[in-house]
């Protein structure tokens, strides 16, 4: 009967194997010491079919929009409050009880051509991510990146509705194209040449289109992209590393990326928070609930007090509780700081203002400023047709008047 020539053990009748001197468990303990670790594949290796995760990953992307036209919403433009029931990130609901926006929103699309266009880069990107990076590693960067644009978008933009998978992807791009500078992957120099040139064009191609093209934003791109460029950069040296050393470090990396999304979601609040008592507000206003509008526009405005839009609208909610010299105040205000600010509205508000508070002089122009810009307002040629009688310019006033009435009866 034979022994192991490592330990000495008594070999079964029957071995075989590579190494058939030994015993099975020295057998084992030499193929785990001995077995390389997995090389990181080539970029010129053919695609899998169905790459599992890009592909699961597309899949709720097309299940959510699905969902979304079965449910009667439109496939090529649906409304803002449709995108915001089914969770499209908005500063006054994200910024407020609704913070998941900024996470389910990578997955709600505005129609047809944005989800198809999208999908196409994704399947794209993500064919390449799966053979470059562990899936974990590719997930994480996925979702961290679509925080990111959603927080950027929230930082630049908090009053726009933001919806779509843009950020993440172009946080993909951004890791892949770091990964393959830095990795020292075992790749051919004229492959990863040749695909990086591919990833600059696309995040080149698409961020100019961004800029230039109108209902795209551009926030989000650069927030994904960004996050996407700085994963790639630390996981880059990591890559080829051994199972376990590689997941300490990917746990240590994004465990501080999670700390520095948390960190700049608190900081966007401070900065931003003032849209959700504004869109309390307007919808106070709108419903006629003076008082507690008053209430939110000042809190709002407090919090927010170079934003010429909050004035305008704290101001009309001044105007309708007839607290005139209030409203002539932010007013005057909204328009100093922003002359474009809701042009007819805000001149109307405050020519009304300073006709209940005697300024004739001062209050014609305003109201005539705002007729030239909504000729169709009627409350604005009443407005006017009263600032004209304290003038005793009769006639004027009962033209402006009768321009009143005639709006009034076109249903203006």
């Amino acid at each position: 009967m034979a022994n192991c020539q490592r330990c000495g053990r008594e070999l079964p009748v029957f071995s075989w194997g590579t190494a058939s001197n030994l015993c099975p468990e020295c057998r084992a303990a030499a193929a785990a010491t001995t077995a390389p670790v997995p090389a990181a594949p080539s970029v010129s290796r053919a695609r899998r079919r169905f790459p599992p995760l890009t592909t699961a990953l597309v899949g709720i992307n097309l299940a959510v929009f699905a969902a979304m036209a079965l449910s009667g919403i439109s496939l090529s433009e649906p409304t803002t409050s449709q995108l915001l029931a089914w969770g499209a990130n908005w500063g006054p609901r994200s910024l407020g009880t609704q913070p998941w926006r900024m996470l389910v929103s990578n997955y709600v699309h505005i129609g047809f051509i944005h989800i198809a266009f999208n999908m196409w880069c994704l399947w794209d990107l993500g064919n390449l991510a799966e053979r470059i990076f562990d899936r974990t590693t590719y997930l994480l960067t996925y979702l961290a990146s679509g925080m990111a644009g959603s927080l950027a978008s929230l930082l630049w933009h908090p009053l726009v509705v933001g919806a779509g998978a843009s950020g993440a992807i172009f946080g993909l791009a951004g890791a892949l194209i770091t990964a393959l500078y830095l990795g020292h992957l075992p790749i051919p120099k004229q492959a990863v040449r040749h695909t990086l040139r591919s990833l600059v064009i696309f995040a080149g191609y698409n961020l100019f289109f961004g800029a230039v093209g109108e209902g795209i934003d551009n926030s989000a791109h650069l927030g994904g992209l960004f996050t996407g460029l700085a994963l790639g950069a630390l996981m880059a040296k990591h890559l080829t590393t051994a199972g376990e050393a590689r997941g300490r470090w990917r746990l240590g990396v994004f465990a501080a990326t999670g700390v520095l999304l948390f960190a700049s979601f608190g900081f966007i609040r401070r900065a931003n928070g003032y849209v959700v008592p504004l869109e309390q507000g307007v919808n106070e206003l709108v419903a006629k609930q003076n008082d507690a509008a008053i209430r939110d526009l000042e809190k709002a405005a407090a919090e927010k007090p170079n934003d010429a839009s909050t004035l305008g609208l704290l101001g009309d909610a001044y105007v309708q509780t007839g607290q005139y010299a209030k409203a002539e105040n932010v007013l005057e205000r909204a328009l100093r700081i922003d002359p474009t600010v809701a042009e007819a509205d805000v001149r109307y508000n405050l020519g009304f203002a300073k006709l209940k508070l005697g300024k004739i002089d001062e209050a014609i122009p305003l109201l005539q400023k705002a007729a030239q810009l909504d000729p169709k307002d009627p409350d604005t040629q009443e407005g006017l047709s009263e600032a004209y009688q304290a003038k005793n310019m009769q006639m004027e006033a009962r033209a402006a008047m009768q321009r009143a009435q005639d709006l009034r009866k076109t249903g203006h």
